[in-house]
């Protein structure tokens, strides 16, 4: 949801207290309203079926809420392990190349592969921050590799083996990268914020018709429950999108590569 990634933006210690604070401004809020406007001698009579339906819809909200908060766990989770896997086969790729026996060709792949590391660093991982589509600079610059990769032309047994190394190797790198790439536009649909958000909502305004005789102790309940409430959506929406935001997913393999490049290892 569009609403969960501008929210990225905002630091996350003031994003956890601006949630906390107006989930519980709306429950106390509401509660105070609906107190005032409400007449109670109502409500008394129903107070235990109220009590009851309560205890049952916070207990089927809590679960919807681990639900998600696993879900969005299990993606940002799978996220990273996709990007080490991807460090994982490009540190392999790198090595491969590094120690080919014809330093002519090893060279020149060496330069190309830099190029695309580099276009990946300063060019992918940012357009994926702003879940924006994949830049042409890194696609040309990783297509340049694969090209020159085809071009090597072993002359002996000993490099076509290695060469075939080297081309599994990258083949590879190509099926984390794709899988990375996938992972970055990942993220809770409207089709489920929509029920997240009315079931808090269904669960405050139960909260709100209990009949509990001190006002002040009723207000400062219900906003506790919204201040919860609060503190899970945070949750949410900070694991939401893996590559965006303060906790994210950073190419720290690709920038390890390029320092043992610049180090001449």
């Amino acid at each position: 949801m569009q609403l969960s990634y501008t929210l990225l933006s905002v630091p996350p210690l003031l994003l956890l207290v601006l949630m906390i604070v107006f989930f519980a401004i709306t429950g106390g809020g509401s509660t105070y309203f609906f107190r005032k406007y409400i007449r109670m001698r109502v409500l008394q009579s129903h107070n235990e079926v109220t009590g009851n339906i309560f205890s049952c819809a916070g207990g089927l909200y809590s679960l919807l809420l681990a639900f998600v908060v696993f879900l969005v766990w299990d993606g940002f989770n799978d996220a990273a392990q996709h990007a080490n896997m991807e460090f994982s086969m490009a540190k392999g790729l790198y090595r491969d190349i590094q120690y080919y026996p014809d330093t002519l060709e090893s060279h020149k792949i060496k330069q190309v592969y830099l190029q695309f590391m580099e276009a990946v660093v300063q060019d992918e991982y940012p357009a994926m921050a702003r879940l924006e589509p994949s830049p042409a600079s890194s696609k040309k610059a990783f297509d340049e590799l694969f090209r020159v990769v085809e071009q090597m032309n072993p002359q002996t047994p000993a490099l076509t083996t290695r060469s075939a190394e080297i081309f599994r190797h990258l083949n590879e790198l190509a099926t984390h990268r794709s899988l990375r790439q996938l992972d970055a536009g990942t993220g809770i649909p409207l089709e489920m914020w929509i029920p997240l958000l009315i079931g808090g909502f269904i669960v405050m305004v139960f909260a709100m018709m209990l009949d509990i005789e001190n006002l002040k102790l009723h207000i400062f309940m219900t906003a506790l429950l919204g201040s919860f409430i609060g503190i899970v959506i945070y949750l949410i929406i900070i694991l939401d999108y893996p590559f965006s935001g303060y906790l994210n997913v950073q190419p720290t393999g690709y920038v390890e590569i390029i320092n043992w490049a610049k180090q001449g290892l």
